[in-house]
């Protein structure tokens, strides 16, 4: 019975697997679309990085490597990766961020589904914190600077067999100017993410609440800062935040059990982000956020139940009497 059950929960797992790596898609063409050949490379190289290295794992922890790469979680793990990573990173960053992804948090936790912290947010983490000054600068909407690029001349630069490429006349997403606004061309890449992010929601297979509360969050933030609602609007399609707020903070396992805690849980991602986009070193801090936020889940999940007990259930003694 327990093999049969098993098995039953192998293909539901397989199943979601698929279905997140589907609704990705579209927000990848069109990131790739408006970004150029670099995308599919690089979703190609962390593709293979993390089928590799979830082999290798799989074997060093004595697990079936075949039914541990069945269910489809390294193909969902390289696909987010390849997206929350700077374009343009060497093959060398790609391979230090699936490793760290992997074998730190994942398998570092004992496997899927235990990791507290989101796998994906932990290797980028890494990339922006020790190798941030060997970044290039993130291409915008305004100066898509990557879209030029060729398919060889995107592999020289991730090899690194070629020289480094002079970009010091782009700037990367930085945090608004007040009354400064001007339309320039969308972030056609953010319509897809929210298409494939709704269809989970239809689906069951996210929770919407986290995504939403994230949204209000950040937008409310922004305007309690000074900007107006236009410029608080459009700072929602900066970066990769439309891809965090569908795809890795409604990821079930790093985020709250409980309806309530789910929406303090986007309510914290939101915020951090929107103060570190102010007030903070980095242009974007979306993988800051989700981390801290993933830390303090069982905080989270401890208020909401403390919130949501009796009340005279809440005052010490009285609880000692109720349950006698």
């Amino acid at each position: 019975m327990s093999l049969i059950f098993r098995s039953t929960a192998h293909r539901q797992l397989r199943t979601i697997m698929l279905l997140v790596s589907l609704c990705l898609l579209p927000g990848t063409a069109l990131y790739a679309w408006q970004f150029g050949i670099v995308v599919w490379l690089q979703t190609f190289w962390c593709v293979l990085l993390a089928l590799g290295f979830e082999a290798g794992l799989l074997r060093l922890r004595g697990r079936n490597v075949r039914e541990g790469l069945s269910d489809l979680s390294w193909l969902v793990l390289g696909l987010i990766l390849a997206r929350a990573l700077p374009l343009l990173v060497p093959l060398w960053m790609i391979a230090v961020a699936s490793f760290a992804a992997l074998a730190l948090c994942k398998h570092g936790s004992g496997g899927l589904g235990r990791n507290r912290l989101n796998p994906a947010m932990v290797g980028l983490g890494i990339i922006a914190i020790c190798f941030y000054q060997q970044l290039y600068p993130a291409p915008s909407n305004y100066a898509p600077w990557t879209l030029a690029l060729d398919a060889k001349a995107v592999l020289l630069q991730q090899l690194q067999l070629a020289p480094r490429l002079n970009l010091d006349a782009f700037a990367g997403a930085t945090q608004l100017a007040k009354n400064q606004f001007t339309l320039i061309t969308p972030n056609l890449s953010g319509y897809g993410y929210i298409a494939g992010g709704l269809m989970l929601a239809v689906l069951r297979v996210i929770r919407i609440e986290i995504s939403l509360a994230m949204l209000a969050s950040t937008v409310l933030l922004c305007l309690a800062a000074g900007h107006n609602l236009q410029e608080s609007l459009y700072n929602l399609s900066l970066g990769g935040y439309l891809f965090t707020a569908f795809f890795i903070a409604t990821d079930p396992v790093t985020s709250p059990d409980t309806r309530a805690g789910r929406i303090l849980f986007g309510v914290a991602i939101g915020a951090v982000t929107e103060l570190i986009r102010e007030f903070g070193l980095y242009a974007d801090g979306l993988c800051f956020a989700v981390l801290a936020a993933n830390l303090l889940v069982p905080q989270i999940d401890q208020l909401v139940l403390r919130l949501q007990r009796p009340w005279y259930t809440r005052t010490p003694g009285t609880e000692s009497l109720c349950s006698g």
